[in-house]
């Protein structure tokens, strides 16, 4: 019962434009863990005059892009690719209003696009009281990732450890064959998409609730206690995998290995880590086909696109042959 909920809560939409298709999850919910993300990626074939022509169109008509701060690196691909500058020159440029703002300024007109991970339940009913229907679309592939520090002696845990760490019932670090020390359970602040992330990791368990001092408001600044401040030899916290790996360049940090598989680009693209999840393209369904908005998503899932998200850091959801 509970698989047919799931797969009745995804919708999946395939539109087939000129031989390149995209999946539509009209407010969908991601399940962070589930085996329906841990699917091989789908093959491009032969798309190469469609990307051209999609990119002539693009060129000096880019829709208005915002997204988390997660997604800087995003959109810094897509405007390398257009303009033939370095992935730095292009983050350079760009600047994004967090999950929770980008997505406000969707809903209230201020840009067409978002970049950003899943929404939260709150997030989807702010869109059902404006009366926007939202067309949902994964673009990436990436992970949600659980960092300690690398002196701490733990390399791995399980799901149901980490699990237990945030419910409380593992305190301390002996429990899971580490040094005899408390376990500092950092979380990110409810406007985050990180904490969206935690809570679907979560579901069906009692999240504790962190005192003020251990809830962190910057994917920096809950990386920042964990690489060395603050007793953070023996903390644990959570981010998604290329803002961790790209931006914060893995300084002071190491990567729980979750049910013994180290998150990675190889383990991320292959299925093998547990907690894949994707970055989506957000944008209102009411967008006319041919517009601005549907070309630069369309663009971004042929082999052109997925090219500038590789090169962006990130794991494409579709493979090129």
């Amino acid at each position: 019962m509970k698989k047919a909920v799931i797969v009745l809560a995804v919708i999946l939409v395939l539109i087939l434009i000129g031989g390149v298709g995209y999946i539509v999850w009209d407010n969908a919910q991601s399940n962070i863990g589930q085996a329906e993300n841990n699917k091989p990626n789908e093959i491009i074939v032969n798309d190469t005059a469609k990307a051209a022509e999609l990119r002539e169109k693009l060129k000096g008509n880019f829709p208005k892009m915002d997204g988390s701060t997660s997604t800087i690196p995003l959109e810094a691909g897509i405007v390398a690719a257009f303009e033939g500058i370095s992935q730095e020159e292009a983050e350079a440029k760009i600047k994004h209003s967090t999950t929770y703002g980008s997505f406000e300024n969707l809903l209230e007109g201020k840009c067409e696009l978002v970049f950003v991970p899943l929404l939260s339940d709150e997030q989807k009913k702010a869109a059902e009281d404006k009366g926007i229907e939202l067309e949902i679309v994964p673009i990436t592939k990436e992970a949600f990732v659980f960092v300690i520090n690398p002196d701490n002696t733990v390399d791995t845990l399980t799901q149901e450890q980490i699990r237990k760490i945030y419910t409380g019932e593992i305190k301390n670090w002996k429990e899971l064959g580490g040094d005899d020390a408390e376990i500092v359970a950092y979380q990110r602040d409810e406007t985050s998409g990180s904490q969206n992330n935690m809570k679907v990791f979560m579901k069906g368990y009692n999240l504790i609730k962190a005192k003020q001092e251990f809830i962190l408001e910057s994917m920096n600044s809950i990386l920042d206690v964990i690489a060395g401040y603050d007793n953070g030899k023996y903390s644990i916290g959570y981010s998604v995998h290329a803002y961790a790996r790209n931006m914060y360049n893995l300084a002071g940090i190491k990567f729980v290995k979750v049910d013994g598989v180290e998150p990675s680009y190889k383990t991320i693209e292959d299925g093998t880590y547990p907690l894949i999840d994707y970055k989506y393209a957000i944008f209102n369904k009411k967008e006319a086909e041919g517009s601005n908005v549907r070309n630069m998503v369309e663009w971004l899932l042929t082999s052109e696109g997925q090219k500038a998200m590789s090169n962006a850091g990130y794991v494409p959801v579709k493979a090129t042959k």
